[in-house]
């Protein structure tokens, strides 16, 4: 099976490629808020350098937050646009459990925390002692003070959150706290990826009109111009690759 992952919860872009067990192809990308003038062109370069058909991919794997509202509508856009086009399953994934799936085996409870700025962070509790993750609480949104409170025992923790809160979670847990190696929080598309294909296996596939992101808070941002790929959709002239014809939800 090849699966093609989005992953978009940030200011970050990653997408990745895989074909049963192998990473095809997975890259990550500090472009911001150009998700949307940029990720097809990225994406459709991707399929290109692997000599891979859009008619041999079997299914697509999106990030779906929490995390940055123009990135996850960008990202969803974009995949809804290419299920359609190809007739295809897409698969939600949860960004915090595509963390915790780079967290296998642990003795301990992993926390994955993200940055969801102010102070605050996205966060939820996994066991990942039989090799994936089992989420074992809600997913939440609150300051770090009071996320981290609840914590009882030692645990692992990862994720952008971490990275930006160290030293104030060490105060607060002192050697209760195990932290993951850096760069282990990253948010990589492959992980995605993975957990999408499993969904799909299972015949978990999102529905089109349904699938929407996990927003924890409201959102909060200014009204931007529409992006050179809203812009061209609207107007029914664009003859790009297959997902650039689908207009963005914002």
């Amino acid at each position: 099976m090849i699966v093609v992952g989005l992953e978009t919860s940030s200011a970050s872009a990653g997408i990745a490629v895989i074909r049963d067990q192998e990473v095809m192809a997975d890259a990550t990308l500090e472009i911001g808020a150009v998700h949307a003038e940029q990720l097809p062109d990225i994406l459709e370069r991707t399929m290109g350098d692997l000599g891979l058909p859009w008619s041999d991919v079997d299914g697509f794997a999106i990030s779906i937050g929490p995390g940055s509202y123009t990135g996850l509508r960008v990202g969803l856009s974009l995949v809804k646009g290419l299920a359609y086009v190809t007739k295809q399953p897409v698969a939600a994934v949860p960004t915090l459990d595509a963390i915790a799936f780079q967290v296998p085996y642990s003795h301990y409870p992993v926390h994955v925390m993200t940055d969801a700025r102010r102070g605050q962070v996205y966060e939820a509790r996994y066991e990942t002692g039989e090799g994936r993750p089992n989420r074992t609480t809600e997913y939440q949104v609150g300051i770090l003070e009071d996320v981290v409170a609840p914590i009882e025992g030692t645990a692992v923790l990862v994720g952008s959150g971490v990275d930006a809160y160290r030293p104030d979670i060490a105060a607060l847990l002192g050697a209760r706290a195990r932290f993951a190696p850096a760069g282990t929080g990253r948010l990589l598309a492959s992980s995605t990826a993975f957990l999408g294909m499993e969904r799909l296996i299972r015949d978990e596939h999102a529905s089109l009109n349904e699938l929407e992101p996990l927003y924890l808070r409201r959102a909060d941002f200014a009204r931007q111009p529409p992006s050179r790929l809203a812009r061209s959709t609207a107007a029914g002239t664009s003859s790009d690759p297959p997902g650039r014809s689908e207009p963005s939800t914002d």
